[in-house]
This record gives structure tokens, sequence and C-alpha cells, in this order.
């Protein structure tokens, strides 16, 4: 049942690329400018919304920013109102 229900993030997302794996979800967008950032807050802001409408929380502890390439973000990201750390490296799977 659960994944009936969030499979409605593919079209809530639709200028991100989603990934989707039980109840963990990626979104991938490629930064070229301003207008790339303000996409991925904003999609960010959507999935907090999401989740609020169905009564679900979001593991912020458990989320990050990683950049791939040269450039440099500059902005700070947020789900609600925890920033995000960027990182230079991420597992997958929890293991513990």
């Amino acid at each position: 049942m659960f994944l009936i229900d969030i499979n409605d993030l593919f079209a809530l997302l639709p200028s991100t690329t989603v990934k989707l794996f039980a109840d963990d979800v990626k979104l991938y967008v490629k930064i070229v400018n301003r207008i790339d950032i303000r996409k991925l807050q904003l999609a960010l802001s959507a999935l907090c919304n999401w989740a609020a409408a169905w009564q679900l929380g979001i593991s912020v502890d458990k989320c990050c920013v990683l950049t791939f390439g040269k450039g440099e973000i500059i902005d700070q990201f947020h789900i609600g109102d925890a920033p995000l750390p960027l990182v230079s490296s991420c597992r997958d799977i929890d293991l513990k």
C-alpha cells in the first residue's frame, strides 16, 4: 500500500529526477544556474508538504546535499527549517 501512496511523488516533483527505494527518496537536479538551485529548494519544500499531508515524518538527520562536478553550491538547502549539510560523500543504505 505504501508504494501506491508514494508513487504520486513523481507527479509532484516534475522538474527533478526522483529515485525511490522502499521508504527512501532521492532527488536529483542538474544545477547550472540560480533557477536550478531554486528548483531543488522548491522540490524539497514540496516533499516536506507532501510528507506533512500524509502525516509522514522525514528523518532530516539522514538527509544531505551531495554535489558532483566543479561548480560550487553557495546556497544552503533546507527541509522545513532544518539546513541540510553539504557533504563530499554519503552512504546509500545505513547498515547499522
